[in-house]
């Protein structure tokens, strides 16, 4: 996949990830049920999405996590964190499940903000 200023939504059976690129900040969303094909959709337009370029990212998590999801959610938040990192640009992230929250923030993960 290669990503062009712009949006575009990935769609699996359960969730949905979508992107928009505007003046220099980055969305990436995930919808619906956090599952493996929506943390495999997020994953790679990290990769693409974050260039040196990008003054941002906003990953925002609006999907209901199962617990038994959560380690891949802060395997996500990891992956986001590198990318930003190594492209010299911010991360937030922002999750309106509170389990999510909670995971995110025993994992050390302490500047998620609640939607």
């Amino acid at each position: 996949m290669t990503v062009i200023d712009g949006s575009s939504e990935v769609s699996s059976g359960l969730g949905a990830v979508s992107w928009e690129v505007e003046a220099g900040t980055a969305r990436i969303v995930v919808r619906g049920a956090f599952c493996e094909a929506t943390t495999a959709a997020a994953r790679e337009l990290l990769l693409d999405v974050c260039t040196p370029d990008l003054a941002g990212l906003v990953l925002a998590i609006e999907a209901t996590v199962d617990p038994a999801g959560y380690d891949d959610l802060c395997h996500l938040v990891d992956v986001a964190q590198r990318r930003c990192w190594a492209a010299s640009c911010r991360l937030d992230v922002t999750a309106t499940d509170p389990g999510a929250c909670d995971a995110l923030a025993a994992a050390g993960w302490g500047a998620v903000t609640r939607r």
